[in-house]
């Protein structure tokens, strides 16, 4: 495993989550994404879908 990414609304609330990672997995990333921020990500990713087919 070389990254793990949480999706979530409020970041904030996995610090204790993340340290525990921390330790069982040294070698990997951890990454926090907004829930949000995903959620526009994913829009735009369906627009240049759709646009690519056409």
């Amino acid at each position: 495993m070389d990254k793990i990414v949480f999706i979530t609304d409020r970041p904030e609330e996995c610090e204790s989550l993340i340290s525990y990672l921390k330790i069982l997995f040294p070698e990997c990333e951890i990454q926090i994404q907004p829930k949000q921020a995903t959620e526009l990500q994913g829009a735009s990713l369906a627009l240049e879908t759709s646009t690519a087919k056409k």
